[in-house]
């Protein structure tokens, strides 16, 4: 294996989802600390993106393997974040945007001696049952894989094991689990969320109390280039969460508030909401919105506590989350506001 990259030196760092909610502000933070930037931009319009925020383009997807090749000779460090953040989907789609996807870039990166291959992955992969159990979870926490009604988790869980896999003793990878994340430049929530929360389809599952484990993605953006180099982050699988309890409802009040609607008021009882979803899972529905609501992973998501511990991963990478979730809002409300004319 190569010797790790230089925790003080600039990196080249070749970076997937460079132009995605979690992607755009690595490329700010990278660029901020002094490194090069290489993006990967399957479109004009992603590569115009990344490269108005200081990003050098290679032009491809992850299935092109000239295009991988090309950012992977350039750079001495990796980050795949691009990412399938659906709730809904075939298995097939899953397996080819999620697992194949992860392969060709870890075995892209491994061809060309990479340094640290930065792996984004997702606090969903904890199997649902932590969570019933109100688990606190670490970077200890050893977790099945997710349950099949779990698309996202299940095979983001699967992603994982192939980057340690290709990996082998020949490169050298950091795994990164992300919390509940919140901020600007999150255009899935008007999408999503916004149209849940005015048009009655959205409730409050049990009494609103459970901890929602929130961090802002600016804080998780500084602790992902931070992987990029420290030498205890070597074959590490960490975990980037936040520090304060946050309830379900103070997170859709938040939104709420951020989005200028009515809070939700009307609740479901859990074991309602989680039959009434597994009888959503069996209907086919002519909006996204709906699709997404009336599934038992959303239910778990957001009723369920999440108890994250990740005090090694601040040991390891010599970060602390520092954002508040009342003031990362306030900033999030004014990008809506200027960026997304809500």
């Amino acid at each position: 294996m190569n010797d790790g990259p230089s925790h003080n030196s600039p990196l080249r760092v070749f970076l997937t989802g460079g132009s995605g909610f979690v992607g755009s502000h690595v490329i700010d933070q990278l660029i901020a600390a002094g490194h090069r930037v290489y993006a990967l931009a399957r479109s004009a319009q992603s590569a115009d993106y990344v490269a108005s925020l200081g990003a050098e383009t290679v032009c491809g997807g992850l299935e092109d393997e000239d295009a991988l090749a090309e950012g992977c000779e350039k750079s001495d460090v990796v980050i795949h974040a691009a990412a399938r953040v659906d709730m809904t989907g075939s298995d097939e789609d899953f397996q080819r945007t999620t697992v194949d996807a992860t392969r060709n870039i870890a075995q892209a990166a491994k061809r060309a001696g990479i340094k640290r291959f930065v792996h984004i992955s997702s606090c969903g992969v904890y199997h649902t049952d932590l969570y019933k159990r109100g688990v606190t979870i670490t970077e200890e926490t050893p977790t099945p894989e997710p349950p099949p009604w779990f698309p996202y988790g299940r095979f983001k869980h699967r992603a994982e094991q192939v980057v340690r896999d290709v990996a082998g003793d020949e490169l050298d990878f950091t795994i990164l689990r992300l919390g509940y994340l919140f901020g600007p430049r999150n255009r899935a929530m008007p999408l999503y969320m916004l149209p849940a929360m005015t048009d009655s389809t959205m409730r409050i599952v049990g009494n609103g109390k459970n901890e929602i484990a929130v961090v802002y993605v600016i804080d998780v953006a500084n602790a992902i280039v931070k992987a990029c180099a420290a030498p205890g982050a070597s074959k590490q699988t960490l975990i980037l969460g936040g520090f304060e309890r946050v309830t379900q409802q103070e997170y859709y009040d938040a939104y709420a508030d951020c989005f200028g609607i009515p809070r939700i008021k009307k609740k479901i009882p859990y074991p309602i909401a989680f039959y009434g979803a597994w009888l959503g899972e069996k209907v086919k529905h002519k909006k996204k919105i709906r699709e997404i609501s009336v599934r038992r992973a959303a239910v778990v998501l957001t009723s369920l506590p999440q108890r994250i511990d990740c005090s090694k991963t601040q040991k390891i990478l010599d970060w602390q989350p520092t954002t508040t979730f009342k003031d990362g809002m306030k900033i999030t409300a004014q990008w809506y506001k200027e960026e997304a004319n809500l």
